[in-house]
């Protein structure tokens, strides 16, 4: 009760100076924890930071990029490596070794067979090796399979053992059996065929790359197309215990939507163009080149699952990131590994997914189940192997986004929930600073906070904060877990700003206007976008009204403050302004202009935070308008004279208009109709212009010509010359 008092009467205080609503930022769902950076945390779909699972790095190399996974029934670990052509053993012990070199630079694809022969699968322009098991062989001898295509990028390997290679660009799938003897088994008219699995029945499935194809072939080669992806390339297939089929989808949408829901026969496109794009892969840099078929495409994915009567349905969809790797483990979870953000996540079928854990290495491009349920993965950027088991990690931490408060920032409390038991904690930290990234300038972390009701912020004010969790355990069977975390802060008040006044056409009239009310609402979150909705800036219907004039402003307050205005005006020669509004609530404003003399005239806007602070702390800011003209009255038409010339009767005068240029004339003979008639100089432009009519063909007798002038503003003018014409 004391620390609530106290935390009360700092606000108190700390109000007087900064003089703004405070406000709460507050973390509680996946999506808000995910914005932040977890270290050896899981984020899960209930919204709550857990310890992820126990992390062991196996290998670290020179390589930068590991490709493939590959397991043998004694518990062995192989993996293939890119820019060097290795691979790499960690025997079930951990001891790790080169395990053999091919000539070729990449190892896309790895497979062991029943008796644990090691196939290796290499790129560009590759072979297949075959290593036996305990046997050291050279290149040459292991040579098992040496086919025209460019890539090898998945292998699997049949209860017969007989070996499916699946390749690009000609799209084929080999089958090889112990012997060596090998035949096409499939030849797809895609580009590429990604990957590469087998159901129960001893079907495989393949998912291929250019048109986003996953295809059945049974295990006569008898193809049947189960799903039409709108992605472009098929980069993961895992099967579950029910033989659904789950598939990770990526690159650029071909169309819009699932093209079908029941699986169809393999038909080709009639279409050309399919958005084909360039295959081609970067083997000399370490920079990840964003092709459209390859290891590394365009971040953005798509889980779907198909079930066994066909039926497809979204799972997850992934916007920012890529799905290199996929696999199942026991409990029948999909996992995922993504880039570029090195993200491991476990998916259900329903859709709800975990963040597992992040790397600092960028891509997670292989994933594989052991003989005991591990899993294992490699990276890229850098090149190295983890196995991932199923007990917590002793600690872990979570660090928020940046936030920030847009402006000086007292900062007050931070309290969280969360679930601990006598062998587990969540202890939390805060640092402040003014620079959007921290770095140096910024404070160091705080002490660590330790009541979760509540206490106060010790960091320093500035304009951002942030904050990270720590999270530690005893015990490996349990972790901890935190559900929500709530940071309070007061805003140092700074003034409103205006940021554009338009001066509308004359005659455009707002009728909501007249009302001063707003649908405006407060909002007690700081972030900008809460901000920017604190008041409504739309302008409501739009209508034509005579001699109205209507202004409109844009105005936002760092704050969230409830902004009003005061409107004012001047002529242009005139020192003094003079109100037109008080204390108004919209962002329109409309006035009769012909309550004023032509002329001249500025806009002043004064935004003020009155409504949100004590008077004596309460800010202002204006705004004055460029200049704008009232013009109410139509031209003058004078000096017009009659004087005949051969047959013809010329009608001359002058239109002048004070304040706008002449728009347009016309005149009428004898109630005609109105005709339109250009000045000497054939073209209006200036506020004064001459005019002559030559007539023929005249009543004789008395005539009476009228003649019609309209300026800038569609104000109009008339006069009229009633005239004698003879034979």
């Amino acid at each position: 009760m004391k620390m609530k008092l106290s935390f009360i009467l700092n606000l108190f205080f700390i109000s007087i100076l900064f003089a703004s609503t405070p406000k709460i930022k507050i973390y509680k769902s996946q999506s808000d924890f995910e914005k932040g950076k977890p270290k050896g945390v899981s984020i899960n779909n209930f919204g709550e930071i857990v310890l992820a699972p126990k992390i062991d790095e196996l290998l670290q190399t020179d390589t930068p990029f590991l490709w493939s996974l590959a397991t043998d029934s004694r518990g062995n670990i192989y993996v293939g490596g890119g820019n060097s052509g290795q691979i790499f053993k960690i025997d079930k012990n951990g001891k790790t070794s080169v395990y053999f070199e091919a000539p070729e630079m990449e190892i896309y694809a790895l497979a062991v067979d029943n008796s644990d022969n090691l196939y290796v699968g290499t790129s560009p322009k590759g072979k297949v090796y075959k290593i036996p098991v305990d046997k050291k062989v050279t290149p040459d001898e292991a040579v098992f399979f040496d086919p025209e295509d460019i890539y090898i990028w998945a292998m699997v390997v049949d209860t017969n053992n007989h070996l499916y290679v699946a390749t690009g660009e000609k799209g084929k799938i080999y089958r090889i059996d112990p012997k060596g003897q090998s035949e096409v088994f499939y030849e797809s008219e895609e580009s590429h065929i990604r990957c590469l699995t087998l159901d129960t029945q001893g079907n495989l499935i393949l998912g291929t790359a250019e048109n986003g194809l996953v295809v059945k072939l049974d295990p006569q080669g008898r193809s049947f197309v189960l799903f039409d992806a709108p992605l472009a390339e098929i980069t993961g297939l895992a099967i579950d215990k029910k033989q659904n089929i789950y598939v990770a989808a990526s690159g650029s949408a071909r169309f819009p939507g699932l093209r079908t829901l029941q699986p169809k026969p393999a038909t080709p496109e009639s279409e050309e163009d399919q958005n084909k794009e360039e295959d081609t892969i970067d083997l000399q840099t370490q920079e990840i080149p964003a092709t459209g078929v390859g290891r590394f495409a365009k971040k953005k994915s798509t889980i779907y699952q198909i079930e066994k009567n066909g039926f497809v349905r979204t799972v997850w969809e992934l916007r920012n990131e890529q799905v290199y790797s996929m696999t199942m483990n026991p409990s029948g979870e999909i996992i995922l590994g993504t880039g570029d953000q090195g993200r491991l996540y476990a998916l259900t079928g329903d859709g709800n997914h975990t963040l597992l854990t992040e790397f600092d290495e960028i891509q997670i491009t292989g994933l594989i189940r052991g003989i005991h349920g591990q899993i294992f993965l490699c990276t890229s950027n850098t090149g190295k192997v983890y196995r991932m088991q199923s007990a917590y990690r002793k600690t872990g931490e979570y660090w928020s986004e940046v936030i920030d408060a847009k402006v000086p920032t007292q900062w007050g409390s931070i309290s969280w929930q969360a679930e601990v038991n006598s062998k587990s904690k969540v202890t939390l930290f805060t640092r402040s600073g003014n620079t959007e990234k921290p770095d140096k300038s910024w404070s160091d972390w705080s002490s660590a906070y330790t009541r979760a009701t509540g206490e106060v912020i010790t960091s320093p004010p500035a304009r951002f904060i942030q904050f990270k969790a720590r999270l530690t355990t005893e015990d490996g069977d349990s972790s901890p877990k935190l559900k929500d975390v709530s940071l309070a802060y007061l805003q140092k008040n700074v003034p409103p700003q205006i940021t554009a006044i338009t001066i509308h056409k004359p005659g455009e009239f707002y009728p909501e206007s007249q009302s001063n009310t707003t649908e405006g609402s407060h909002l007690t979150d700081g972030t900008a976008s809460e901000r920017d909705k604190s008041q409504n800036h739309y302008l409501g219907r739009k209508t034509f009204k005579k001699g109205f004039r209507s202004v409109s402003w844009k105005a936002k307050d760092e704050n969230g403050d409830f902004l009003t205005f005061d409107l004012f005006y001047r002529g242009e020669d005139e020192p003094t302004w003079k109100k037109l509004v008080s204390d108004f609530k919209g962002f329109v404003y409309s006035w009769d202009s012909q309550l004023l003399p032509d002329g001249r005239y500025f806009i002043k806007i004064v935004a003020s935070d009155k409504s949100s602070n004590p008077p004596d702390l309460a800010l202002s800011t204006e705004k004055i308008s460029q200049p704008f003209v009232v013009d109410n009255t139509g031209p003058k038409i004078s000096d017009i004279t009659i004087k005949k010339q051969g047959k013809q009767t010329v009608i001359a005068f002058i239109v002048e208009d004070e304040l706008s240029i002449v728009k347009s004339v016309e005149y009428g003979l004898n109630a005609d109709a109105w005709k339109m008639v250009f000045p000497v100089d054939n073209i209006c432009d200036s506020k004064r212009e001459v005019f002559e009519i030559p007539l023929e063909g005249l009543v004789e007798g008395t005539n009476t010509i009228v003649i019609k002038a309209r300026d800038f503003w569609d104000n109009l003018g008339f006069n009229k010359k009633v005239f004698k014409a003879d034979k």
